[in-house]
């Protein structure tokens, strides 16, 4: 399966994509998410840009826990921000959040409109990394901040081999089972396997302009937040 032909595969499990994400991180996932908010640092009235927002969890949190003027989740699958939409109203936030159809490599927005751009588990879906990382960049603000959250692999050990093994082998059985897609957790698991180690995200951000670049390893380094500032 070809990256970006996934937008459609999103949409047939969007139903039971939180549910999945829970379970198979234990949860941690959770806490993950609530720690980019955090780093982000959004300033009161800022405007906030989650890319690949899938079901808008980043876009709620940043909602209920800062005091955004606008967040905007953006997603190419329609149905995954049809279900971000829904969550949002039951936390009254409609009026914050905004959901829009949308590519990440031609992001409808101007130059400089965002305080805060953010992209979870969304990067190693791209076709184009640089292009992606380039264009999230490109309607940040100066001073802006532009955050990350990708799985990464773990450092070298018992750990790393461990996690190895439930990648490839019991996350796609659970992601059948759970979600009764295929194809979808036989992606997950091959597009975690095959990302760029944590320099090369790096160098992408540098290359794109970004200063004072930082990193932050969660859960034993299976999940990185990269930031830098433009």
């Amino acid at each position: 399966m070809q990256k970006y032909e996934t937008s459609e595969m999103f949409s047939e499990i969007a139903g039971r994509y939180d549910v999945l994400n829970h379970l198979l991180s234990v949860n941690k996932d959770k806490l993950w998410r609530k720690r980019l908010v955090r780093t982000a640092k959004l300033p009161p009235g800022g405007r906030v840009l989650d890319a690949c927002t899938g079901t808008g969890d980043i876009a709620i949190g940043f909602a209920k826990y800062g005091a955004p003027r606008a967040v905007i989740g953006l997603d190419r699958s329609a149905e995954m921000i049809r279900v971000g939409g829904e969550k949002a109203a039951k936390e009254k936030l409609n009026g914050t959040i905004q959901f829009v159809e949308g590519d990440v490599l031609e992001l409808p927005f101007e130059n400089g409109v965002f305080d805060i751009v953010t992209i979870a588990f969304g990067l190693r879906n791209l076709p184009d990394y640089t292009r992606g990382v380039s264009e999230m960049t490109r309607v940040l603000g100066h001073g802006g901040k532009f955050v990350i959250l990708e799985f990464s692999p773990p450092s070298p050990g018992v750990f790393q081999a461990a996690y190895a093994l439930y990648l490839r082998t019991m996350v796609p059985i659970i992601g059948r089972i759970v979600s009764g897609h295929r194809q979808a957790y036989d992606y997950l698991a091959s597009s975690i396997d095959g990302f760029l180690p944590e320099e090369k995200v790096l160098g992408l951000m540098g290359a794109a302009g970004l200063k004072n670049l930082d990193r932050e390893r969660l859960t034993g380094g299976i999940a990185v937040i990269y930031s830098g500032r433009k």
